[in-house]
């Protein structure tokens, strides 16, 4: 491996290219109606949220991974990964045969198995991502994150071109996927190995808080508050953005497009800006991005009325850019505060946190109604105020180390 100098931009593309075939929840309103057409023709919508949940919580439990990285290292953490992945796609494969299972077994056959497809796959991405943060020059953290997660993000787009364009058996493309990541990781652990440089075996000076003691320190305190605070209600947003737009009498899938592009952009320009000015300590400028996420609901908030709609266009262009440079800043937050053998707990905590908080929004401050703009109000007004408190939380601490530095 490179030195620490010398960035490891082959590596990178590996990552990159591993990260491409991960993300299948993403895609799921691309491929599910096509599986259950052919496999469970008398699933009910019912159905296929129940097996979407689960999904959805394996895709989420990203700690897990990260505790397995911090404690077996990263081969394990690989190794396992894939062997739920694999897992999951064998138990999907059986339960889809005729006769088998009935209509009812088979929706909970199917929601555990893609449950621990899901869990292996967040798994995989735990030890990429780890990778990437422990091992990567420290110079160039925030675009490398920035680049993780744009990779993961469009592993969606690329599954959605798939199934739109070759309308491939869904069961014949997950074991497709489950080939490209064995390949993958085989080349990940005897082909190109541990970086020489192993963070996960290596004392630094910030090794003196023990994995549970940084649980308890401030840092992971204010990191949770931002994750709840302010990157919940951007996720929420993102899901919202294609009635928001229609209940506004705007193109809402113009405005969901315009915000996906928008937040790519962010992963990569706020990591590329913060690696060149790094002169502005990593916990200023999550807090910076957050309050600009803040200023962006209050412009959402205020499109609401009768103000021009372009109001909407700005808002939702400024949080979903600032979402996507919360990625890379995440990582450089995280790699600055705690030590290497625990940055995978805490950032798979960080991970879990947002979608805890999106149950949560779920259940307490949805939509009132999607037919018109008012119907908004409720989400938009709680993420412009839970996302204030967030950076009101931090603004002490900015203006004492301001404060210190002038002085």
């Amino acid at each position: 491996m490179a030195p620490d100098d010398v960035y490891p931009c082959g590596r990178m593309i590996f990552h990159l290219g591993f990260l491409m075939a991960l993300g299948t929840i993403y895609a799921y309103s691309t491929w599910s109606p096509a599986f259950v057409n052919r496999s469970f023709p008398d699933w009910t919508s019912e159905d296929l949220g129940f097996v979407y949940s689960m999904g959805i919580f394996g895709a989420f439990a990203t700690p897990f991974g990260g505790m397995l990285y911090d404690k077996l290292g990263p081969t394990a953490t690989y190794v396992i990964g894939l062997a739920l992945t694999l897992l999951g796609i064998c138990g999907i494969t059986a339960a889809s045969q005729p006769g088998w299972l009935s209509q009812s077994q088979a929706r909970y056959v199917v929601g555990l198995c893609y449950y621990l497809e899901e869990q292996g796959s967040s798994t995989l991405y735990m030890g990429i991502a780890m990778d990437t943060l422990v091992h990567f020059p420290a110079k160039n953290v925030s675009v490398s994150m920035g680049l993780v997660a744009l990779g993961y993000g469009l592993s969606a787009v690329l599954m959605s071109f798939i199934v739109s364009s070759f309308q491939p058996s869904i069961i014949g493309l997950f074991w497709c996927l489950g080939v490209v990541l064995t390949l993958f990781c085989l080349m990940r652990v005897f082909l190109l190995g541990d970086f020489t440089h192993s963070g996960w075996q290596q004392v630094d000076e910030k090794e003196a808080i023990s994995p549970s003691d940084a649980l308890r320190t401030a840092p992971f305190r204010q990191l949770i508050i931002y994750s709840l605070g302010c990157l919940v209600p951007c996720t929420v947003l993102l899901s919202l953005l294609k009635s928001l737009g229609d209940a506004r009498g705007i193109d809402g899938s113009s405005v969901a497009q315009v915000a996906l592009i928008s937040n790519c952009f962010g992963r990569i320009v706020v990591g590329c800006g913060y690696d060149y000015y790094r002169d502005v300590p990593s916990h200023d400028a999550l807090l910076i991005a957050c309050a600009g996420i803040t200023a962006g609901f209050g412009i959402l908030l205020q499109s609401l009325g009768s103000i021009p709609s372009v109001l909407l266009w700005v808002g939702c262009v400024s949080v979903t850019f600032l979402f996507g440079g919360s990625a890379p800043l995440v990582g450089a937050f995280v790699k600055d505060h705690f030590p290497s053998s625990s940055s995978g707990t805490i950032f798979g905590l960080h991970q879990v946190s947002i979608a805890f908080g999106n149950l949560l929004w779920a259940l307490f401050l949805g939509p009132t109604s999607t037919s018109e703009s008012a119907g908004f109000i409720r989400p938009v007004l709680g993420a412009f105020v839970l996302s204030g408190v967030a950076v009101a939380t931090g603004f002490p601490d900015y203006m004492a180390r301001l404060t210190k530095h002038k002085s």
